[in-house]
């Protein structure tokens, strides 16, 4: 065989070999970058299957690469060793329950390409989100929420294991209702709803015979707020719980930055790509049962329920007087439940739990002194009352003939008296002589004491 052949063989052999590598890493690169090859990872399955579902990308042959690498990306080298790494995670965890840990995203450069969804096409374009709310994206662009950046991937995201993508409500809520006031800012009704044209109510005439219907636009420019009707349409707040932190994290001292807002949303956002509602829990905004949360919630009402009660069983609150008296009870934490216990009715025919003296034989086992003495204390206390009401009447009517009389300084410090006697008498009046009588009487004393005060003050300068 001559050198010129040998030559001939070694070359045809190398461009043989060229070709089969080329044609090998061709079709290594067409075939890792099917979505089947991604779904044949065991922890990928679910996530190919609900992409098998969404008919906007499977049917258009939008591919895993083409979303989760920014365009120019796919067949680089970039791309390649997070492909690698993937599959180094895939065999070294092969169990048929290990989860992702970590989300992927899908950068807003790689949806917004001229062949998806180019940004000049979405801006201004009116989406139907729900029959009743419409959506423009141009409105969330270069957004901020509680320092965070809104992107694509902030709404459309993946939750639901049959659904590839989509926009759950919850997201809108969690921004638009969290830490913000009911329909004010970014929580307002109408940048959402569009107000009904329709009359509220069947219009009625007036003496004149014009018909004056009442409707949302005349509502609203009359400001009348929204949950004036619409209440608790919004619930929950969207709080952290500490014990979904421990789901991760078990470091005392990771625990304590929990409150640091800005750098939680960096570590498990920017860095991690986690849901909102990981950490979140949700906020629900829907119509529910008329009155419900008011009638299970004597707060929304009532802002202080029962507060001056509250006060004198812990001996505090009083104008005047320099220390605590809290009744004994108060300090082995006895509650409201350990004596209100008979069905009552107050003077409107509501129900309420009663209190009863016959529980104080029940602690002070079989001493029936104690019952005897509580009904004593209620009497005491209502007589000391009495006395300091009628001492009160003396006082306003005192201040009322020195008006023109006593100097605007004196007259300054009579009230100033008055509104502290007040104040003293009112906790102890709604102690009802049981519920700490040695504070109550203090309180009497220390009003009466000021009342005298102003009496006997003004009569000086009369």
């Amino acid at each position: 065989m001559t050198e010129l052949m040998k030559k001939r063989i070694v070359l045809t052999t190398l461009g043989v070999a060229v070709i089969i590598i080329a044609a090998a890493l061709f079709g290594a690169e067409y075939y890792s970058s099917r979505p089947s090859f991604c779904g044949s990872c065991h922890i990928m399955k679910h996530y190919y299957e609900s992409w098998q579902n969404d008919k906007k990308h499977s049917e258009k042959n939008v591919g895993c690469v083409d979303c989760h690498y920014k365009p120019g990306e796919k067949g680089s080298l970039k791309a390649k060793f997070k492909g690698l790494g993937q599959l180094f995670s895939y065999i070294s965890t092969y169990t048929e329950e290990v989860e992702v840990r970590t989300r992927t995203t899908v950068s807003d450069v790689s949806c917004t390409t001229s062949n998806c969804h180019p940004e000049q096409n979405l801006k201004d374009k009116k989406a139907k989100f729900t029959e009743k709310i419409s959506y423009v994206h141009k409105t969330h662009f270069d957004k901020t929420v509680e320092g965070q950046k809104l992107h694509c991937a902030t709404c459309h995201s993946h939750v639901k294991a049959d659904k590839h993508f989509e926009v759950p409500k919850e997201i809108c809520y969690i921004c638009h209702f969290k830490e913000v006031k009911f329909s004010e800012g970014r929580s307002k009704c109408t940048l959402c709803h569009e107000l009904p044209e329709k009359p509220i109510e069947k219009p009625k005439k007036d003496e004149a015979g014009t018909e004056r219907p009442i409707t949302h636009k005349g509502i609203v420019d009359a400001k009348v707020p929204c949950q004036s009707c619409h209440y608790q349409l919004v619930q929950g707040s969207g709080e952290v719980k500490t014990e979904d932190c421990r789901n991760c994290h078990h470091h005392p001292e990771l625990l304590e930055k929990m409150k640091d807002t800005k750098l939680m949303h960096e570590k498990h956002i920017a860095d991690q790509h986690a849901n909102c509602f990981d950490c979140h829990r949700p906020i629900q905004h829907k119509e529910f049962p008329p009155f419900d949360a008011v009638v299970k919630n004597c707060s929304e009402c009532h802002p202080e329920p029962h507060i001056y009660q509250k006060m004198i069983l812990a001996g505090t609150g009083g104008v005047g007087i320099d220390r605590s008296y809290p009744i004994a009870h108060f300090d082995v934490k006895v509650n409201c439940l350990a004596c209100h216990v008979d069905e009552g009715l107050d003077e409107k025919g509501r129900k309420f739990s009663k209190g009863s003296a016959r529980m104080c034989t029940q602690c002070h086992s079989g001493d029936e002194e104690k019952q005897q003495l509580a009904e004593k204390w209620q009497d005491d206390v209502r007589e000391a009352l009495l006395e300091a009401r009628d001492l009160e009447k003396e006082a306003i009517d005192a201040i009322e003939k020195s008006a023109d009389k006593a100097s605007k300084k004196s007259l300054r410090k009579a009230r100033a008296k008055l509104k502290d006697a007040q104040a003293n008498l009112r906790i102890a009046d709604a102690g009802g002589g049981v519920h700490n009588k040695k504070y109550a009487m203090f309180l009497i004393d220390t009003a009466v004491t000021d009342l005298e005060t102003i009496i006997e003050e003004l009569e000086d300068q009369q």
